[in-house]
């Protein structure tokens, strides 16, 4: 159904793009200079994991071998910022965002599960792409993903010691179209995918080896400053 979302998105803006005037920033272009934006998300998440035990006499193991895991996905949102330059029909520009989208994957042993969720990302990437006729921006994108992970351990252990809270660096590309509907206003939909790099989280005899990917539907609105 997402997917369906998207695909109609994508026309509707095409559409838009052919049939409506368009309008200039200071080279001739409606995506130069500064812009910041709101996004609206479709996240699906996703994780693989490793297990192995480590004795530790202070904390003993409550889990045994991963037997299967179940990932849950969100609807998240967040705020954008960026720059972009023109020459001629091609476009060039750098983002940072910070959204929020959560989601988890829950892993057992048969008898016992542990969490892994997803709280946050925070964004950077370069964006390469062309114009058609100044009404429409199609690009492709590439950067970082810092990808937030959470637990609390082999059955929701409230020790605070055995919290895990960490951010992972991970590879995000994708791309998307981008028309200015009104002056100074555009809409956007992209499509993003990102893939973590391993986190290794200690729960006390417990050892567990966390990857995460993601992929992402983004709706935003973009206000251009020029």
């Amino acid at each position: 159904m997402s997917h369906k979302i998207f695909k109609i998105t994508f026309l509707a803006i095409l559409i838009t793009s052919i049939t409506k005037p368009a309008l200039a920033g200071p080279d001739g272009s409606p995506f130069e200079g500064l812009y910041v934006g709101v996004t609206s998300v479709v996240n699906t998440f996703d994780s693989t994991a490793t297990y192995r035990e480590v004795p530790n006499d202070d904390f003993p193991s409550n889990f045994s071998s991963i037997s299967s895991s179940v990932s849950s996905n969100s609807y998240g949102g967040g705020i954008l910022a960026g720059y972009g330059l023109s020459y001629g029909p091609l476009y060039y520009g750098a983002e940072a965002a910070f959204i929020v989208d959560k989601g988890n994957t829950v892993y057992t042993d048969g008898a016992n599960t542990i969490r892994l969720g997803k709280s946050n990302t925070f964004d950077i990437n370069g964006r390469l792409g062309f114009t058609l006729a100044d009404k429409a921006l199609i690009f492709g994108l590439v950067g970082y993903s810092g990808i937030n992970l959470k637990s609390r351990g082999v059955n929701e252990l409230q020790n605070d010691n055995l919290d895990y809270n960490t951010r992972v660096s991970a590879l995000r590309y994708g791309g998307g179209i981008e028309v200015e509907i009104f002056e100074n206003i555009a809409i956007r939909a992209e499509y993003t995918q990102s893939t973590g790099a391993n986190s290794t989280y200690r729960n006390g005899s417990d050892e567990f080896t966390f990857k995460p990917k993601t992929s992402r539907i983004m709706l935003s609105a973009v206000l251009h400053m020029y």
